[in-house]
């Protein structure tokens, strides 16, 4: 059986004090290139990047998509330097996987990894289609929030802090300085 996974979204991480935007070109009206990484670890199978329309969005813009099909896992990422936790994290967008079996199952995610000033990984928290398959799991560093809508536009919002001190009791907020964005398009089988 083959396996499909598609990434799409358009969002943005704001302060909540100032409002200031900080991640650069997240509404990717410039190209990937501008801001965001790639990132692919592909034991089998193929992956890409695009910057795209908005494939059937109701309004005009551009997406950004990570696609990985079988093995290990294709993302795109931004990390940005936060001056605390009093952040608004807000996407709008879709997830799509395909396929799925006890020894393949696939994951589409978008995830917000919280890092202190060296850039090791405090904790996160990710936002995922759930395949009955998948592993992943609560912990004191990690939260999942499951998506119920695949295929279907919507607005999706975080508040960092009240995440962290509601979700995350391994992580202290005073110590993160920097947060990843990751676009997350993974399966773990071939």
């Amino acid at each position: 059986m083959k396996y499909l996974l598609i990434l799409i979204c358009l969002f943005a991480v704001t302060g909540i004090v100032t409002a200031t935007e900080l991640i650069t070109n997240g509404d990717f009206e410039q190209p990937l290139e501008v801001g965001w990484t790639d990132s692919v670890v592909g034991i089998s199978g193929s992956y890409f990047f695009e910057r795209t329309d908005t494939l059937g969005q109701p309004s005009t813009g551009f997406a950004g998509r990570a696609y990985k099909y079988l093995a290990s896992y294709a993302s795109l990422s931004q990390t940005v330097d936060v001056p605390n936790v009093n952040l608004n994290f807000t996407l709008y967008g879709r997830l799509r996987i395909g396929g799925g079996s006890s020894t393949c199952w696939p994951v589409a995610a978008i995830i917000l990894r919280y890092q202190n000033s060296s850039g090791a990984e405090l904790g996160n928290t990710k936002m995922y289609i759930h395949t009955e398959y998948s592993t992943w799991a609560n912990s004191d560093t990690a939260h999942l929030i499951e998506i119920n809508t695949p295929e279907s536009w919507e607005t999706y919002g975080l508040d960092v802090a009240q995440e962290i001190a509601n979700n995350l009791p391994g992580v202290n907020p005073s110590e993160v300085s920097k947060v990843t964005i990751e676009l997350y398009s993974y399966d773990n089988g071939t």
